[in-house]
C-alpha cells in the first residue's frame, strides 16, 4: 500500500522526535526500535520503511534534535546582537529552567556522550551542527575560539549541573560557569533568568 509523501514525511519526522525522547532518556544502548516505535505510537513492523537500521536512525534523530533546538533557542533570540544575544543565550541555557527540561530542552548535554560511543554517522552529523552552532556564536561574540570555549562552558556546566543531586550546588555550577561565559565572551554578565519571550 501506497501513502502520499507529505504523510510519509511526517510519519519519519514523528519517529525522529520519540528517537530523541527516547535516546535521551535510555541512551543509544538502552533505546531499541521498539521503544522508539512505541513512543510514536506506530507498530514495529513500520519502521524500515523509513529507515534501514537503528544506527542510521541514530544518526539522524541527533541531528534532527540538534536542528529543533536551534529553531528554538533562534525564536527567543530575534532582535538581538552581539553581548546582548551572547548574554540571553547564555542566560537561557545555564538557568534552573532549562536544567529541569532534560527531555526537552538542548539535546547536547544528554547526547553526548551517546554520540561518542555511537555509530560514527551520529558523530559526522553531531560535528556538523556543533559547527554550525559554533560559528553562530562566533558571529555574535567575534572570535572563533572563544566561541567554542563558550560552547563547553554551556554544555560542560549544564551537564555537571544536571548530574549533582544538592540543588544548591547544581545553582552555584550554573551561575559559577555563567560568571566564565562572561568573562570568555566579554559580554554582559548573565543573570539565569529566560529570555523575555519565554517567561511566563
Amino acid at each position: 500500500m501506497r501513502f502520499p509523501k507529505d504523510q510519509k514525511a511526517k510519519t519519519r519526522e514523528r519517529i525522529l522526535d520519540a528517537a530523541a525522547t527516547v535516546f535521551r532518556r535510555q541512551g543509544y544502548r538502552g533505546g531499541g526500535v521498539d521503544a522508539v516505535m512505541r513512543e510514536a505510537g506506530l507498530t514495529a513492523g513500520a519502521f524500515y520503511a523509513h529507515f534501514p537500521s537503528k544506527d542510521a536512525l541514530f544518526a539522524e534523530a541527533v541531528v534532527h534534535a540538534l536542528r529543533k533546538a536551534t529553531v528554538f533557542t533562534g525564536a527567543h533570540l530575534d532582535g538581538l546582537s552581539g553581548v546582548e544575544w551572547v548574554a540571553a543565550a547564555v542566560g537561557w541555557y545555564l538557568s534552573p529552567q532549562h536544567r529541569e527540561r532534560a527531555e526537552s530542552g538542548c539535546p547536547l548535554p544528554p547526547l553526548l556522550a551517546e554520540v561518542a560511543r555511537g555509530p560514527i554517522e551520529a558523530r559526522s552529523g553531531f560535528e556538523k551542527e556543533l559547527r554550525a552552532t559554533a560559528d553562530a556564536i562566533a558571529g555574535q561574540a567575534g572570535d572563533a575560539d572563544d566561541a567554542l570555549a563558550v560552547l563547553a562552558l554551556m554544555i560542560g556546566g549544564m551537564s555537571l549541573a544536571r548530574g549533582v543531586a544538592d540543588e544548591e550546588l547544581s545553582n552555584r555550577i550554573l551561575a559559577a560557569c555563567r560568571r566564565a561565559v562572561d568573562t570568555v565572551s566579554r559580554a554582559k554578565p548573565v543573570s539565569g533568568k529566560k529570555p523575555k519571550k519565554e517567561r511566563k
